[in-house]
This record gives structure tokens, C-alpha cells and sequence, in this order.
């Protein structure tokens, strides 16, 4: 098998996950891994594909090229080199930050983990509330290396929060329920 990624974006319309799904489909290769959003009028897909050994980069971007034309994508289609990593986790955590809008908080939240060595495995933000109460949510899915005391974390985090000004929860994520 041949690992691809796909990446694609465009204003939204009906149809776009079955046109992009019937295309790879008809060249036989398989959705394993997806994350597919609405984010202010752009629809934006990422998917991970298996393929069969000879499926050719080329003809893909080809046909997904004449094939969606009409909805306006801006597409793009990456051989993935597959890789086994040795991590020792504890396992997946979720941290939550919820506060005032400002700028800088996803930046000092990811610094953070970066220089705590910890990966980012999915990320997501908004703005909810009304006009006179608006509060920015972030969750983030992170790998928690196990070298690193989750106490020893926690307690940093909460100095980051002080910083920011925002509340910052973590929790073990429950893979049972996937």
C-alpha cells in the first residue's frame, strides 16, 4: 500500500465529501485518517489515504483536478513516508483553555508543550458567548512523553494560566469510548 495525505480547501458547497470520496473511490484507495471543517465559509478537508503500490501521485491530482473543477477546491496530494516511532506515552491527554480573547494564547500554550517535548495531535478553537461575554475555547489532544511527571506538568500549566489569565484543565482522554 501507498500512504497519501490530502489536503483541500474552498468556499463551501453541497457535495464536496462525496465528490472528493467518489473520486478516490473509483481509483481505489481508502480514507483511513480524516478531519473535514467549516471554518468562516471555507470548507477545508485533510485526509490520510491508503492506495495500491501503483497508483501514480499524478493521476490522482489529475483526476480530482477534473473532477472538482466546478466546486472551486485548491487540492493538494503528498506521498507519505511511513515511519515507526518508539514514543513512550502515558497516553493521549485533552488540555482545555477557556478565557478572554486575546492574542498570543495558542502560541504560548503550543511553545509550552513544544518545549516540554509534547506533541499536538489535534487542536481546535472558537469563540463563543455573546457580544458582551465572549470567552476563547481551545482543546487541544496532546502525547505526554513519559519522562515527564504529569503532577510536574499540571503545576506548570497553572503558572501558564496565571500568565494568560485564562483556566487550564487537563485530563487523560477516554480511548474506550473511540
Amino acid at each position: 500500500m501507498k500512504i497519501l495525505s490530502l489536503s483541500a480547501i474552498g468556499k463551501d458547497k453541497v457535495g464536496i465529501v462525496s465528490s472528493i470520496s467518489k473520486v478516490l473511490f473509483e481509483l481505489g484507495c481508502n480514507i483511513e485518517d480524516s478531519t473535514m471543517t467549516l471554518l468562516g465559509g471555507q470548507f477545508a478537508v485533510i485526509l490520510l489515504l491508503s492506495c495500491p503500490k501503483n497508483t501514480e501521485v499524478s493521476k490522482i491530482k489529475t483526476k480530482l483536478k477534473t473532477s472538482l473543477n466546478h466546486l472551486g477546491l485548491s487540492v493538494t496530494v503528498n506521498e507519505v513516508e511511513q515511519t515507526k516511532k518508539d514514543t513512550k506515552n502515558y497516553g493521549d491527554y485533552i488540555i482545555a483553555v477557556y478565557g478572554a480573547d486575546k492574542a498570543g494564547i495558542v502560541y504560548s500554550v503550543s511553545r509550552y508543550l513544544a518545549d516540554n517535548k509534547i506533541n499536538i495531535t489535534d487542536v481546535q478553537t472558537k469563540i463563543s458567548g455573546n457580544k458582551k461575554h465572549k470567552v476563547y475555547i481551545m482543546l487541544l489532544e496532546v502525547n505526554i512523553p513519559k519522562s515527564l511527571k504529569i503532577d510536574d506538568f499540571k503545576h506548570c500549566l497553572h503558572h501558564l494560566a496565571e500568565d494568560l489569565d485564562v483556566e487550564i484543565f487537563v485530563n487523560q482522554a477516554d480511548s474506550t469510548t473511540i
